[in-house]
């Protein structure tokens, strides 16, 4: 039969389906994965699409809590991120191609090992999903081993299960605290190195610091990228009973991240009573123990947390604003005791109506229904309404070590009238049972005007461990509680954990925060 002899609309379905032949509607691809591929965030991928046209593509790991991402790449040749893949699991990764034409839908299989058996086993004790802020639980944890920490930040997600880590244990050290910041990367520093990493565990860049200074504790992003840091500085000595004794953890620096250099540093010894020792019952030299910072960037100043002293603003310029501690034998400033009088800057507690609280309240003797200083805190904060926010560990409240418990609490400050006022707690009414001896967070979730708190540190129970509860402001119900009951296994004082806390020698829930799990 010759072509012309063909029906109109049988020749016009021959043509259409040569046409769409000839554009190639399918999708010719490849895909291949590598699990752990920087060897340190063994739950993660790096999956590889090789395709014959442009694509974009969308990762969703399959499960109880599935998660998901997408990536607008119009690429032939993708390199693809998965994160969250389950431990001890086949897990299949269903993987959405998006072309010029068309879709294709693809499901490929990722086997993962245990997570290590040091790690903590995790319990959900409440969730409300509804009221909870979205995300990941995220933890900068560390373990015992043997007089060292091996750093191991994780996430989990609502049931429980680590869907994230790294293993930083080639550092030979604690490496801390665990950050997100605004580009994305995971930043952590140990005592003299900076370290970036993305979500798959490569390492974007390693800086050396100058090795006379040693960070600790807390890092903060400023406005312009640079690192608000708390440091030590070798060779620094303060003057105690006529000695003079080497000090540690009391400077802070600004450390610029695109020139890798230290740009500014505050000497904490120069604006207080380096002396004072109505909590420093440790050692001499460690009188200030600086745990946190916060920058307030409406006018440029620094809140200090240091345990063993109180809560401080510095301002940019260096001159101290104010002092929030038990009003009790405050002397003069500076590293030789020969400075101002600092008893001009502390604040005076004052209730709700203006009226300041009595004297014994002031010096913390006592505690006020209403009204309490903070004792050995952690991680303050400033909230959006200007108030400080702050976790009060409660270490030898009122001078001893008779009533446990911590709490976050509220403070206003009003500067002008040099007055601060408690104005929000949760975490007293659970008394013993959420009193952390050592380390804790706070945070404020934003838009859904929560608190997430963190106490890390639990002694009370057969098992050490730490909590982690996401609480409503407006009613303080608590709308998620997680318990991480850790293992201790690295560790030659398990029997003593309750009570010494040796550095290296049991497991700690240092800070907590909520999370995308995202590239």
């Amino acid at each position: 039969m010759s072509l012309k002899t063909i029906p109109f609309t049988w020749y016009s379905l021959i043509l259409a389906l040569l046409i769409l032949s000839s554009c190639g509607s399918q999708l010719e691809y490849s895909i291949d994965s590598t699990l752990n591929p920087y060897k340190i965030s063994p739950l993660t991928a790096l999956v590889t699409v090789d395709a014959d046209k442009p694509c974009n593509a969308t990762i969703k790991v399959l499960g109880n809590n599935p998660i998901e991402h997408s990536f607008n790449l119009n690429s032939k040749k993708l390199e693809i991120p998965v994160l969250g893949l389950y431990p001890d699991r086949l897990n299949k990764v269903a993987i959405t191609l998006d072309f010029e034409g068309g879709q294709v839908l693809d499901t490929i299989e990722i086997k993962t090992e245990k997570t290590p058996s040091y790690f903590p086993d995790i319990k959900i004790n409440k969730i409300n999903r509804d009221k909870m802020a979205p995300g990941i639980h995220a933890c900068d944890i560390h373990f015992a081993n043997n007089g060292k920490f091996k750093s191991g930040p994780l996430f989990f997600d609502d049931e429980g299960e680590v869907r994230w880590y790294l293993d930083l244990s080639f550092a030979g050290k604690m490496v801390s605290p665990f950050q997100r910041l605004k580009d994305g990367t995971i930043l952590m520093v140990s005592r003299h190195v900076i370290y970036e990493f993305d979500m798959l565990g490569k390492l974007l860049k390693e800086t050396e610091i100058d090795n006379n200074f040693g960070m600790h504790h807390d890092v903060v992003e400023l406005p312009d990228g640079n690192l608000l840091i708390c440091v030590g500085i070798r060779r620094q000595f303060i003057r105690l009973d006529d000695k003079m004794v080497q000090s540690d953890s009391d400077f802070v620096m600004v450390f610029n991240r695109k020139e890798s250099k230290i740009v500014k540093v505050w000497d904490l010894g120069k604006n207080l009573d380096v002396s004072r020792n109505e909590l420093n019952f440790f050692r001499p030299g460690d009188w200030l123990h600086m745990n946190g910072l916060a920058f307030d960037d409406k006018d440029n100043s620094i809140i200090v947390s240091g345990k063993n002293q109180g809560l401080i603003k510095l301002s940019w310029k260096d001159s101290l604003q104010w002092i929030i501690a038990p009003n009790r034998k405050w002397g003069k400033s500076g590293r030789n005791g020969d400075g101002f009088e600092t008893k001009s800057f502390l604040l005076t507690a004052v209730n709700s109506k203006g009226v300041a609280y009595p004297k014994n309240v002031q010096e913390g003797t006592e505690s006020s229904e209403s009204f309490d200083f903070p004792w050995g805190m952690h991680a303050p904060v400033i909230l959006p309404n200007d108030n400080l926010l702050v976790f009060d560990n409660g270490t030898y409240r009122n001078y001893n070590n008779e009533v446990h418990y911590s709490r976050a609490v509220e403070y206003k400050i009003n500067e002008a009238d040099k007055t601060v006022e408690q104005v929000w707690q949760y975490g007293k009414q659970r008394g013993e049972e959420f009193f952390s001896t050592i380390i804790g967070d706070v945070d404020y979730l934003a838009e859904e005007n929560n608190i997430l708190i963190t106490s890390g540190y639990l002694t009370r129970g057969a098992v050490l461990h730490g909590k982690i509860v996401e609480v409503d402001y407006a009613t303080r119900e608590e709308v998620f509680e997680a318990s991480l009951y850790f293992k201790n296994e690295n560790s030659t004082e398990v029997r003593n954990y309750g009570q010494t806390g040796n550095w290296g020698q049991t497991d700690i829930l240092y800070r907590s925060e909520r999370l995308e799990l995202k590239f």
